[in-house]
C-alpha cells in the first residue's frame, strides 16, 4: 500500500525535505517533480518499500515555482537528491486544482506513476 505523506506546500517543509534527503538517502528509491500548465510543481520523494508493503511518497503538495528548470527550491532540492544519487524524474501531470479533493489528486497520481512502472502495485 502507498501512502502519501504531505510534508506542506512548499513553505517549512523544504527543511524537513532536506532532512529525510539527507539521513533516510539510502531508503530513497526516485524523486519525482510533477508539473503542470502553471508554473507550480508538485514534488514526490518515494521511499522503498518496507516490511507489509508498505510504501511512503513524501510530496510537497503544489508548492515548488518551476519555470523551465528554474525556481530556487526546484533548484535546491534536484541538487540534494543529485548529491546523494537518487534518480530524478520529470513529466507533466493534471494540475491538482483540477480535483475537488487532495484523495482524489493522490488517487490520479497513483494510478499515473502505477502505469509508468514507477510504483509497484500493491
Amino acid at each position: 500500500m502507498q501512502k502519501f505523506i504531505t510534508l506542506g506546500e512548499g513553505y517549512g517543509d523544504i527543511f524537513e525535505l532536506e532532512s529525510l534527503i539527507s539521513h533516510n538517502h539510502t531508503r530513497i528509491d526516485k524523486a519525482i517533480f510533477l508539473h503542470t500548465g502553471d508554473s507550480h510543481s508538485t514534488f514526490l520523494l518515494v521511499m522503498q518499500p518496507v516490511r507489509g508493503n508498505f510504501q511512503a511518497i513524501y510530496t510537497i503538495y503544489n508548492g515548488i515555482r518551476y519555470n523551465q528548470g528554474q525556481g530556487q527550491k526546484y533548484t535546491l532540492i534536484r541538487g540534494w537528491c543529485e548529491g546523494k544519487n537518487i534518480p530524478v524524474i520529470e513529466f507533466s501531470a493534471r494540475d491538482p486544482e483540477d480535483f475537488y479533493e487532495r484523495e482524489q489528486f493522490y488517487q490520479y497520481i497513483t494510478g499515473v506513476l502505477r502505469l509508468n512502472h514507477l510504483i509497484p502495485p500493491m
